[in-house]
């Protein structure tokens, strides 16, 4: 992965501070790390709306104190199904603009929410926990959803709101899903060169605030929680989701998951590329 001088500084200045306040407060340090691994250094708040997004109707709630906003684009065909995209972390619904045109020209009713933090959506940190709580609340609001397209963190996310919301009968896409928290905390501690007892103490500290330990949030052993018709798309160049983590759900052989491996899109062409979308379309249409 290639930086630029400005980037390598910024990278040197955040493993230094860390390493810092780890001699004074190994707790502080441990939760700053997380502060910016939660943060999103995109939100894409000025981004140019596309033209399909003047047509939708916008959507907001409340969520834990902050304003979620979204659009939803309504079928005009009886009993049409609903389907929801949720983008990755640093993305925004606008990137979805392809699939929306898609799925409406097929008479799906279309909802696409902003996280928390991105977007139009208020807030500043989002993680895939809070995202699936509002996945939740997005089905209870405006579902039920018959549908759901995720890429990225917003994967992992979508099987944690399924096991909570544990429909057999929706249809889930999951493109390049974060799946395993560990690996994405193991290519972060590379990117800053901290030590493995900084990794500890990381570890620690979210097993203290959460309850849980990093391991347990994996879309891995999310899946094995809930029945749905699940689609998994995965990249064998993947750099930031690894398709190695895929490795072992695959040889499992859950019936309800079909997966599919690409070579050479990563973890962003994946979902711009066109053979990707009409394969989605398709898949969510044969489901019907």
């Amino acid at each position: 992965m290639q930086f630029s001088l400005t980037q390598r500084i910024i990278i040197k200045l955040y493993s230094t501070k860390f390493k810092i306040i780890q001699k004074f407060s190994p707790q502080k340090a441990a939760a700053s790390f997380l502060k910016l691994f939660f943060t999103p250094y995109l939100t894409h708040r000025k981004a140019e709306r596309p033209a399909i997004f003047h047509k939708a109707e916008k959507l907001s709630f409340d969520f834990n104190g902050f304003n979620i906003r979204g659009f939803r684009w309504k079928s005009n065909v009886q009993g049409a199904p609903t389907v929801l995209i949720c983008h990755g972390m640093n993305s925004c619904a606008y990137r979805f603009e392809k699939y929306i045109q898609l799925l409406t020209q097929q008479h799906f009713t279309v909802l696409a929410f902003d996280a928390q933090g991105h977007g139009q959506s208020e807030g500043k940190f989002l993680n895939a926990a809070v995202y699936g709580d509002i996945i939740v609340e997005i089905e209870n609001r405006f579902g039920p959803l018959d549908g759901i397209i995720a890429h990225s963190v917003g994967g992992m996310a979508t099987s944690f709101a399924m096991e909570k919301i544990n429909d057999a009968k929706k249809n889930v896409v999951l493109i390049a899903p974060a799946t395993e928290t560990t690996s994405q905390l193991d290519i972060f501690f590379r990117l800053l060169n901290l030590p493995l007892s900084y990794r500890l103490m990381v570890n620690e500290e979210i097993e203290r605030t959460r309850g849980l330990p990093p391991a347990w949030y994996s879309t891995s052993r999310a899946v094995h929680h809930f029945k749905a018709n699940i689609l998994w798309i995965h990249d064998t160049d993947d750099l930031i989701c690894p398709y190695s983590d895929t490795l072992k759900i695959q040889e499992e052989g859950l019936p309800y998951i079909k997966f599919v491996t690409t070579s050479g899109l990563g973890h962003n062409k994946i979902y711009r590329d066109a053979g990707i979308q009409k394969m989605i379309v398709d898949f969510l249409k044969q489901q019907q």
